[in-house]
């Protein structure tokens, strides 16, 4: 999965609840990290409100892009139900069990 598509996965993710000023920055800060242009953050907005989140192939991929999902909704220190339910939903697509989503899950608040 490429740097690009994860942004663009990210960025429905954070539409889909409006976009939280700690959200934006994290955005912004991801997309400054990977190198993403100015007109590609530009699609990605104006494509989040009908985007459809892309789930990768790899087992490797599908750990990062949870990940990243699980910061971002994070950033706000507001988890809205439908971010969950976008999570979930996309931690099950990617077939993950509730255990390891859990296990993820803990990983990552236990290295704040």
């Amino acid at each position: 999965m490429s740097k690009l598509d994860l942004f663009n996965n990210l960025m429905i993710l954070a539409a889909s609840d409006g976009f939280a000023r700690e959200e934006i920055e994290y955005l912004a800060a991801k997309s400054h990290l990977w190198g993403i242009s100015a007109n590609d953050v530009e699609a990605a907005i104006v494509g989040s409100e009908e985007g459809e989140i892309f789930l990768p192939e790899t087992q490797s991929e599908r750990e990062e892009l949870l990940r990243e999902m699980i910061r971002l909704m994070a950033a706000d220190g507001h988890l809205s139900d439908l971010e969950k339910r976008i999570c979930a939903t996309a931690s099950a697509r990617m077939d993950f069990t509730f255990k390891q989503f859990e296990q993820i899950l803990n990983s990552l608040l236990e290295s704040k």
